[in-house]
């Protein structure tokens, strides 16, 4: 009896204690903060990537020209909060194809700098394509050979390649579909609510040749009051420098007016080393439950626009920040204010957000 009661009382300690021990594996969310603090126009910023020294290379998906801007972001060594933001300037391509807006064609969505050559890797949605620049902003004619059932014609429109990562520790270059591809069912939303979308983590070798793949479920997404837009999908990864990677799933939902509009950002962190290859032949709808990534969840926030409320963000880039004086990595986000749309009382921001993971 006095063992029973031992046990049972282990037991208690145990399940009492889980939730906090829960709690302390998340990573921390800091207040957003704007770029207007720094009197840094809005732009459309899809895509962000360290070079080092505090300096990152930054795309926009509606610029007239091909290439990225160069920040300096100063954060501080204890918290981690951003305290200092400078463009040195824009660096592109003068025989960029454009619209007759006088926009790039391309939509660069994703940017992964590549230590080895001193050069930039820039995803195109429009063309599923992933392209080298030099850090000029010039295109050095190599790129990513991309394998036809993830091309162009094989994703959802303007669901392809958004999220770009290089892997310092495997040598490779990740990617992912923001959505499921056409072949491999129907995406959540309106005409699945409460869905699943199935993508495949792709990576490519540094001869630029895809190299490995792996199943990769995001969590059900809505299941009603969808309004107008309703956008969920993968917009950014960022490779740690022990292997694993980090996975931002992102559902925005825009309602009409405006008004109670809201994105939900859940950021994921999975171990490839751990899990299953798969190939173009795997049926993602019939692929076996265990064989998915093993997904654990870091953070989980909601931006909103409200009377009351203005944080709305729609984060689309994500990267490496820097590591705080007790050796806590931080993680920046930034989002994408659609050049700063502005409708009445309503204008949105450009902001930067951190995260900062656990020991």
């Amino acid at each position: 009896m006095q063992r029973n009661s031992r046990l049972l009382l282990s037991l208690l300690a145990v399940f009492c204690l889980w939730p906090f021990a829960a709690r302390a594996q998340q990573a921390m969310a800091l207040p957003q903060v704007s770029l207007s603090r720094w009197n840094i126009g809005c732009a459309n910023y899809s895509g962000i990537t360290p070079l080092g020294n505090a300096r990152y290379a930054i795309v926009s998906d509606k610029e007239p020209r091909d290439g990225f801007f160069i920040f300096q972001i100063e954060q501080d060594a204890a918290t981690g909060q951003v305290n200092y933001v400078f463009i040195e300037g824009f660096y592109g391509d003068p025989n960029t194809q454009v619209d007759n807006k006088g926009l790039s064609v391309r939509d660069t969505e994703g940017i992964a700098y590549y230590p080895a050559r001193q050069t930039l890797f820039i995803s195109g949605e429009t063309h599923q394509d992933i392209l080298e620049y030099n850090l000029q902003g010039i295109p050095t004619g190599r790129q990513m050979q991309v394998p036809d059932y993830l091309g162009a014609t094989a994703i959802v429109g303007n669901y392809g390649f958004e999220a770009l990562t290089y892997d310092s520790l495997r040598n490779v270059f990740w990617t992912i579909t923001e959505s499921t591809l056409q072949a491999d069912g129907i995406a959540a939303g309106p005409k699945n609510p409460g869905g699943h979308n199935l993508l495949r983590l792709q990576a490519f070798d540094t001869n630029l040749q895809p190299c490995a793949q792996y199943p990769y479920r995001m969590d059900r997404g809505r299941s009603d009051d969808f309004g107008p837009t309703y956008v969920y999908g993968v917009p950014a990864l960022t490779a740690l420098p022990d292997g694993r990677l980090l996975v931002l799933e992102r559902e925005a939902n825009i309602t009409n007016g405006y008004m109670a509009s809201d994105v939900r950002c859940k950021l994921f962190v999975v171990n490839p080393s751990n899990e299953y290859y798969i190939d173009a032949s795997t049926n993602l709808q019939q692929m076996d439950n265990n064989r998915w990534m093993t997904k654990q969840l870091l953070v989980d926030f909601t931006t909103k626009l409200t009377p009351f409320n203005f944080s709305f963000a729609n984060y689309e880039g994500m990267c490496l920040g820097r590591r705080l004086n007790d050796g806590r990595q931080t993680i920046l986000l930034i989002n994408d204010s659609q050049g700063g749309f502005h409708k009445g009382p309503l204008r949105l921001r450009d902001y930067l957000k951190v995260l900062v993971l656990p020991d």
